[in-house]
């Protein structure tokens, strides 16, 4: 039995043999001097990770953004706030802090996420590469988006040799979007409730401006707690106003389209990554496939009732001996299951 090969090699090409045991012979090595690589042979010298000029940091962005606006509140409101808590008598200032701290936690589970899976993407690209092998990699690799595409293109695949991720990387991206449906909503309560509290802060002033209307046509010298009471009010409106104006209308937005941005960053990056080293496999296999058939239809044998068609052999591999017409009952077709990445 053959030893496996050595992983430092560049992955086979589409002109590789078989070799006996069903893998396929390494490459011959490129004329001295030459650069330019054969047809069908993926760069390995070069990692399939988005270069340094492309790369997003989801986590370290998320962070600077959390710094630079709370810099900024606390500098032109941060005293404002410290004086709603302490009068907070309708207690609506701290239900406004506490929704944004739920929305800015989750905005920041949101921002983790996509980060593990931009991540997983580029490690896993790497992997299936390594694996040559489709199937292979769909049974030993660790769930993530960029997995889950591969392995719904491949249920396509097995129906209809004409493949397209369109319709995949668009339900991707809504998947996504409807991750950050919680903090866009948190964001519309918070400013939704700094509404409210302005309408309870000019009731109380019109109450309070009432007492002391009244006061005075009694004759009375006591307007003090009347005028207090307004004066309350009225700032009770004006903080609240501020607080969800600040943290629902800037802050939330900010961090939620920070979320959009890279949501759209890596859903563009699974589908280019796809469209390179995926579709190109198993539009190939398809086509190999069909010329199968096609032979089988010019000898005249047709696939007798209960051999699989095209695509429902899990783990067979297509090499250029399935090209070749078989001249006895023909066997189960090739599929692209375990086709290579070569």
């Amino acid at each position: 039995m053959s030893s496996p090969p050595h992983p430092g090699p560049p992955a086979p090409g589409p002109h590789d043999r078989p070799s006996p045991t069903g893998a396929p012979a390494p490459s011959p090595a490129p004329a001295a001097g030459s650069s330019r690589p054969r047809p069908g042979h993926i760069h390995t010298h070069r990692s399939s990770r988005v270069d340094l000029g492309k790369r997003r940091r989801p986590l370290l962005e998320w962070s600077l953004y959390v710094v630079a606006l709370g810099v900024m509140v606390t500098v032109l409101a941060g005293q404002i706030i410290f004086d709603a808590l302490r009068g907070d008598a309708w207690i609506i200032t701290t239900i406004i802090l506490g929704i944004f701290a739920f929305a800015l936690v989750k905005n920041f589970l949101d921002v983790h996420f996509i980060a593990r899976q931009r991540r997983l993407t580029s490690v896993q690209i790497d992997q299936l590469r390594e694996t040559n092998n489709i199937f292979v990699f769909l049974q030993n690799s660790e769930p993530s988006l960029f997995r889950d595409h591969i392995d719904n293109l491949h249920e396509i695949f097995r129906r209809d040799y004409n493949i397209s991720q369109d319709n995949l990387i668009t339900l991707l991206q809504a998947r996504l979007l409807s991750k950050t449906k919680v903090v866009d909503f948190a964001s519309s309560i918070l400013v939704t409730l700094g509404l409210v509290g302005t309408i309870i802060g000019l009731i109380q002033s019109a109450g309070g401006l009432g007492d002391v209307l009244r006061a005075m046509s009694a004759g009375d010298t006591s307007i003090l707690a009347g005028v207090d009471q307004a004066l309350e009010g009225m700032g009770l409106a004006f903080y609240t106003t501020l607080l969800g104006a600040i943290l629902g209308g800037v802050c939330l937005r900010l961090l939620s389209n920070l979320v959009d941005a890279n949501i759209d960053h890596v859903v563009s990056h699974i589908a280019e990554l796809t469209e390179i080293y995926i579709l190109p496999i198993l539009r190939r296999a398809g086509r190999i496939n069909e010329e199968h058939q096609r032979k089988l239809r010019e000898q005249g044998i047709g696939l007798p009732v209960g051999v699989p068609t095209p695509g429902s052999v899990p783990g067979a591999r297509v090499t250029d001996t399935a090209r070749a017409a078989p001249a006895h009952p023909p066997p189960t077709p090739p599929d692209a299951s375990g086709e290579t990445m070569a």
